[in-house]
C-alpha cells in the first residue's frame, strides 16, 4: 500500500491546480521545479545541500532527489555558519537555492527555473529503503549530528500523520517552525505535499505576526513549538477558522496550552520524538491528558525505565537490538496499555555530593516559584573540574537571594542551584528550542554570579 501511494505521487499530483504554497505555488509549479532540478542533477552524484527555506523549492528538490544518484542535505539554518558546518561534515559541491547571491564561492548554484519544459512525472529509481534524505541538526545541543532518512521513512510517517489528524486538501497550515527542521518538513512540506493541502509561505514567529497570519490565511492548522506557544499568551488568539494545532520540539507548559485552548476552543496536539526515531507519540493538552499515547504504528517496551521503539520511521544508521527496538534516552513509566509518562531524560540524571539529582524534577518545582516564568536547571562542572554544580537560568522578576531562600525550602539542600542567573529572557535558537550553548557561555561568563 506504501509503495502504491507513493508511485501516485511521484507519477503526478492529482490537484495540480490547487495552491500548495498559498499566493505562489501550485501542485503544478512544484512538479516543474522538480523537473529541472532533476534535469541539473544528472551528471551529479554527490550530496546536494538545500540552501533555502522556500517550501516549494524544498519540496521540488525532495521529489528530484527520488530519481537521481544525490542525495538531499538540509542544514539546521540558512546561514553562512550553518552551511559551512554541513561542508566540512559531507563535503558537498553543489546547493539548490534561490538566494545564489549568499551562497560561499567555491559552491556550484542550482537555481530551478519554474517554466521549464521537462517531463514532469518521477519514478524511485533507488529503492524506498536507500537513503536520499539527511537532516543536520546543530546549534541549541552543541553536538550536531546527521541523520539519514529513506523514502519509506519519510513518507510512512507523512502518509501516517495525515490520516490519524484527518489533514486534507481542505485545510490551509501555518508554521512558525522552519522548514529545514524535521518537524517543520514533516508538517510544512511533506505532510501538505501528500494530503494536498495548503501551505503559507511566511514563516512567523513574533506574535502579532502569527495572529495576523492566522486571520489572513484563514489558518485551519497552526504548527509551532512550545516558545511560541509561551509569547501568545496573554494576549487575543484569532482561531475561528482552525480546527486544530500541533507543538513539538521540547514539552509544552500545560498553563501556555490551555490559555490557547480557551482562547480558539481547538485541541492543541503535543507531538513526541525526535529527527531520529520521527514520531512516537501525541497527547492533547486541550483534554488535560497527562501521558502520552502512543501512535499504533510504533511497537515499544520499556527497559531499566528507557523508552524502546520500533517503527518505519527511524533512521537506518541508528543501533538497534536483536528485535530491532532503538532505545531512547528518555526515562519513562507505563501507564495503561499504549500510554506512558515521560520522567525525563537519562542524562538529566547527575550526581551532586555523591547524591542522584534529577534535573527535570528540580526544574518543575522551581518553576512553582512565584514572578517565575520559567526556569532551566543544567549541571556543569566546578571551577576544579571534578564535581557537578546546579545551574538555573531563571526568566521572571524575582530578588536571586529570594529565589535561593525560597528553593531551599521546596527541595534538598544538596539540589539548590548554586549558580543563579536571572534574565528576561531565556535564549532560543530559531526551532524554538533553549539554546544550550548560550545557556552555558550565560553562566560561564557569569561565573561570580553564585
Amino acid at each position: 500500500m506504501f509503495i502504491k501511494k507513493l508511485e501516485q505521487i511521484l507519477s503526478g499530483h492529482r490537484h495540480s491546480k490547487r495552491e500548495f504554497v498559498i499566493s505562489k505555488y501550485t501542485y503544478e509549479d512544484i512538479y516543474t521545479l522538480a523537473a529541472d532540478i532533476r534535469n541539473s542533477l544528472k551528471s551529479i552524484h554527490e550530496t546536494i545541500c538545500v540552501c533555502t527555506e522556500d517550501k516549494g523549492i524544498i519540496a521540488a528538490t525532495l521529489l528530484a532527489s527520488l530519481e537521481s544518484d544525490s542525495t538531499m542535505v538540509l542544514p539546521y539554518a540558512f546561514s553562512e555558519q550553518a552551511i559551512r558546518e554541513v561542508r566540512q561534515v559531507v563535503g558537498f559541491k553543489t546547493a539548490v537555492t534561490d538566494q545564489p547571491e549568499k551562497l560561499p564561492p567555491e559552491i556550484n548554484p542550482v537555481v530551478p527555473d519554474p517554466y521549464c519544459s521537462v517531463d514532469p512525472s518521477f519514478s524511485l529509481i533507488s529503492g524506498p529503503d536507500s537513503v536520499f534524505l539527511k537532516f543536520y541538526t546543530g546549534g541549541s545541543t552543541g553536538k550536531p549530528k546527521i541523520w539519514s532518512k529513506t523514502p519509506r521513512n519519510m513518507f510512512e510517517e507523512a502518509f501516517y500523520l495525515s490520516q490519524r489528524f484527518n489533514i486534507s486538501e481542505n485545510d490551509r497550515i501555518l508554521a512558525t517552525v522552519p522548514p529545514n527542521h524535521i518537524y517543520g518538513f514533516l508538517f510544512t512540506v511533506l505532510i501538505p505535499f501528500v494530503s494536498s493541502a495548503g501551505v503559507a509561505a511566511e514563516i512567523c514567529t513574533f506574535p502579532q505576526e502569527i495572529r495576523n497570519a492566522l486571520q489572513s490565511h484563514s489558518a485551519t492548522i497552526l504548527v509551532s513549538v512550545p516558545m511560541h506557544y509561551r509569547i501568545l499568551r496573554g494576549g487575543e488568539i484569532p482561531g475561528d477558522s482552525l480546527r486544530i494545532a500541533f507543538s513539538s520540539a521540547g514539552k509544552l507548559n500545560k498553563k501556555d496550552g490551555n490559555y490557547f485552548h480557551k482562547q480558539t476552543g481547538v485541541d492543541l496536539v503535543e507531538i513526541y520524538g525526535s529527527t531520529e526515531t520521527g514520531g512516537i507519540a501525541s497527547r492533547c493538552q486541550a483534554e488535560n491528558e497527562i501521558p502520552m499515547e502512543l501512535f499504533d504504528v510504533v511497537d515499544w517496551k520499556v527497559v531499566d525505565e528507557r523508552l524502546c521503539v520500533r517503527s518505519a520511521f527511524i533512521s537506518p544508521e541508528i543501533p538497534r537490538d536483536s528485535e530491532g527496538f532503538f532505545m531512547t534516552g528518555d526515562r519513562v513509566r507505563i501507564k495503561d496499555n499504549n500510554k506512558f509518562l515521560l520522567l525525563g531524560r537519562v542524562d538529566g540524571i547527575v550526581k551532586v555530593g555523591g547524591k542522584r539529582v534529577d534535573l527535570e524534577e528540580i526544574r518543575n518545582k522551581l518553576k512553582q516559584i512565584q514572578k517565575v516564568s520559567e526556569v532551566i536547571i543544567i549541571a556543569m562542572a566546578d571551577a576544579r573540574g571534578k564535581e557537578n554544580e546546579i545551574c538555573a537560568l531563571v526568566q521572571g522578576s524575582i530578588d536571586k537571594n529570594r529565589f535561593r531562600e525560597t528553593a531551599s525550602k521546596i527541595i534538598e539542600p544538596y539540589a539548590v542551584p548554586r549558580r543563579i542567573r536571572i534574565v528576561d529572557e531565556i535564549p532560543v535558537s530559531s526551532t524554538g528550542k533553549y539554546d544550550r550553548k548560550a545557556i552555558e557561555r550565560l553562566f560561564l561568563t557569569g561565573m561570580a554570579d553564585k
